[in-house]
C-alpha cells in the first residue's frame, strides 16, 4: 500500500502540537489509522515518531500483512510457541526496547493509549493490552515520561485522508451487494437466522469483485415483526422467530474492507405496507433526509440530530425515536462514543472527512420498528450519502 501522506502529514501535525516524541499504539484501528496495516489477533504495536518514522511491532505469523502497509521498519516476535510459554504482554517487551533504543526515545515524551473504548473485532477474538501497555512501555522505555494520548488519536481517526475515504466507498459498494443479493432471498417462514446467514455470505465473497481489497466480511442480524421495536437498544439479535406476512424486517448490517467498516440499516415489509407502516416509513425517510440537508461543515452533532428528531415530531413521532440519530463510523465499527456524535447534546464540530451513520428511527413496543441507517460523509459542500441504494419506500417492499 502506498504511503498515506495526508494521514501521516496529520499524525506529524498533532505529535507536535501535543509535545510528543512518538506515539506508541496498540488498538488494531489505531495501527491502521498510523500504518495501513490492519492487525489480525490484536498483539502488533505501532511507534509513530514526531519526525515520520514508523515502526512496526508484529507476530510473525502477520509479518506478510504488516508489509501491506507503508511502515518504515517491521520487527516481528513470538507471542507464543511451543519451546516457551509466553504471554504477549511478555513477549513484546524486548521488540519494542530495541526499536525505542534504536529511535533514541529514552527520556523523552511518549504518548499511549489510555481509556475504556470500543474496539471493532478483526477476527473471533481480538487482544486488547489496555492498561498493560503502561507497565510495558515503563519496562521497555525506562525514564521516559508516558501521557495518555487517547483524546489525541481519538481526534485523528475522527477525520479519514483520502485513501481511508476509498477504502471506505469499497465497504460501502460490498454492503450494497449483500443487501440487494440478500434481500432477493427473503421468503416467509424464514427464521430471523436464516435471514441473516443468506445476507452474510456476499459480505466476504465480494472483497473478490472490488479492486484493491484484501479482507473483507462483516455480520448482520434480523429482527423481525415486534422484534424490530428491540431494535433501539445497543445491539441487535437474530432469533428464532419466522418471518409472517405483512412483518417488518429489519436488517442491520456491519461490513469492513481492510479495517475501515460502515453502519447500516434497511427495513423491509413482507408484502404491501398498510397506511400505519407507510406513515411511518414517511417520517423516518424524512428524517433521515432533513439530518443530511443539515449536514455542513461547522454545524455540530447536536445541529443534525435536531433535523432529524423534529422531523420525526412534526410527523407526530415523539417519544418513539430512542436513541441519538447517529456516531462516527469507519476506523469505528459501533462506538456511540465516536466523534462526531449524533445526539440531542453533542458539541462535537462537523469537519470535511468526517463520516457517521444518520439513523432515525420509529419503534413502537408489540408492533415494530422502522429504522433506515445511512453512511454520511462530510464535505465541503455538505453531507454525502454513501450508501443512496434502497432508499425510499418502494426499495423496501418485499413482494413475495
Amino acid at each position: 500500500m502506498p504511503r498515506d501522506h495526508e494521514r501521516c502529514e496529520r499524525v506529524i501535525d498533532a505529535l507536535k502540537r501535543a509535545d510528543l516524541a512518538a506515539l506508541v499504539a496498540s488498538l488494531p484501528e489505531s495501527i491502521r489509522t498510523l500504518s495501513g496495516y490492519w492487525p489480525v489477533i490484536g498483539t502488533s504495536v505501532a511507534v509513530f515518531t514526531r519526525d515520520g518514522h514508523l515502526s512496526l511491532i508484529v507476530p510473525t505469523d502477520e509479518a506478510e500483512i504488516a508489509h501491506r502497509g507503508w511502515a518504515d521498519e517491521i520487527v516481528t516476535f513470538e507471542p507464543g510457541s511451543l519451546h516457551k510459554l509466553v504471554s504477549a504482554e511478555e513477549a513484546v517487551v524486548d521488540p519494542l526496547a530495541r526499536v525505542c533504543a534504536s529511535l533514541k526515545l529514552e527520556g523523552k515524551r511518549l504518548g499511549y493509549e489510555g481509556g475504556a473504548t470500543f474496539e471493532a473485532a478483526s477476527y473471533s477474538a481480538t487482544h486488547i493490552y489496555g492498561a498493560e501497555m503502561i507497565g510495558i512501555l515503563r519496562e521497555a522505555c525506562s525514564g521516559s515520561p508516558l501521557v495518555n494520548a487517547t483524546p489525541l488519536i481519538v481526534g485523528l481517526r475522527a477525520r479519514l485522508s483520502a485513501a481511508e475515504m476509498k477504502c471506505l466507498r469499497a465497504a460501502c459498494a460490498i454492503v450494497e451487494r449483500a443487501y440487494v443479493e440478500g434481500v432477493a432471498k427473503i421468503r416467509p417462514g424464514m427464521a430471523e437466522r436464516e435471514v441473516a446467514a443468506v445476507i452474510a455470505p456476499s459480505l466476504s465473497i465480494g472483497a473478490s469483485e472490488v479492486p484493491g481489497v484484501d479482507r473483507a466480511g462483516g455480520r448482520v442480524w434480523c429482527m423481525s415483526g415486534p422484534h424490530s421495536a428491540e431494535a433501539s437498544a445497543a445491539y441487535a439479535r437474530s432469533r428464532g422467530r419466522r418471518l409472517e406476512a405483512g412483518d417488518l424486517v429489519l436488517v442491520h448490517c456491519n461490513s469492513y474492507a481492510d479495517g475501515l467498516w460502515t453502519d447500516v440499516t434497511r427495513t423491509f415489509t413482507l408484502g404491501e405496507p398498510d397506511e400505519r407502516k407507510l406513515r411511518a416509513y414517511r417520517a423516518v425517510l424524512a428524517a433521515r433526509d432533513a439530518a443530511v440537508a443539515a449536514v455542513r461543515p461547522g454545524a455540530t452533532g447536536a445541529d443534525v440530530d435536531r433535523a432529524a428528531r423534529e422531523t420525526l415530531r412534526a410527523h407526530g413521532y415523539d417519544r418513539e425515536f430512542r436513541h441519538g440519530t447517529g456516531h462516527g463510523v469507519g476506523l469505528a465499527a459501533i462506538n456511540h462514543d465516536a466523534p462526531p456524535r449524533i445526539h440531542p447534546l453533542s458539541p462535537d464540530v462537523l469537519e470535511p472527512g468526517m463520516v457517521f451513520n444518520v439513523e432515525p428511527a420509529i419503534y413502537e413496543d408489540g408492533w415494530g420498528g422502522i429504522r433506515q441507517c445511512e453512511m454520511v460523509a462530510v464535505t465541503d459542500r455538505g453531507g454525502e450519502v454513501l450508501t443512496p441504494f434502497q432508499p425510499d419506500v418502494e426499495a423496501m417492499v418485499l413482494r413475495v
